[in-house]
């Protein structure tokens, strides 16, 4: 066996053994779907960003999203 074909093999097993199983990736809202699910306007949603109360987004470019999992910790679910 090569060096490079161990090399990926013990880095394939190293990354299968440091993320969990039940890890799943992150879920992003629009601003949208972020005042939907927070059933807040956009106003005291910019304004409780701003405040520090309501999660920072993300920005994407010209977009910002917020993460689906801080959202619902804000809400209390």
């Amino acid at each position: 066996m090569s060096r490079k074909s161990e090399r990926r093999k013990t880095a394939a097993a190293r990354q299968a053994t440091t993320q969990p199983a039940e890890a799943q990736p992150a879920q992003w809202r629009t601003t949208q779907e972020t005042l939907i699910m927070a059933q807040i306007s956009r106003t005291k949603l910019h304004k409780a960003t701003k405040a520090g109360t309501f999660p920072k987004p993300i920005k994407i470019g010209k977009k910002c999203v917020w993460i689906d999992s801080e959202i619902k910790k804000w809400m209390g679910r």
